[in-house]
């Protein structure tokens, strides 16, 4: 009953990490979120905004320092 309770929404994950990222996400909602969804999808999200904003302070560096 558990795994039909998941979501499968790559989008939903990634609203959830970006929101707990900026911390502007309510903690009941939080923990409903994290009830709906799988965690290697936020795990993987996780990265995945991570990788980005890594990768846009690196531009933000080089455009500033050329």
């Amino acid at each position: 009953m558990d795994e039909e309770k998941k979501s499968l929404n790559p989008l939903k994950a990634v609203t959830t990490v970006l929101s707990a990222f900026s911390g502007i996400r309510r903690g009941e909602d939080s923990r409903k979120a994290l009830a709906k969804l799988n965690p290697l999808q936020i795990i993987l999200a996780a990265f995945l905004c991570l990788a980005c904003f890594i990768g846009l302070l690196l531009l933000l560096v080089h455009s500033i320092a050329s």
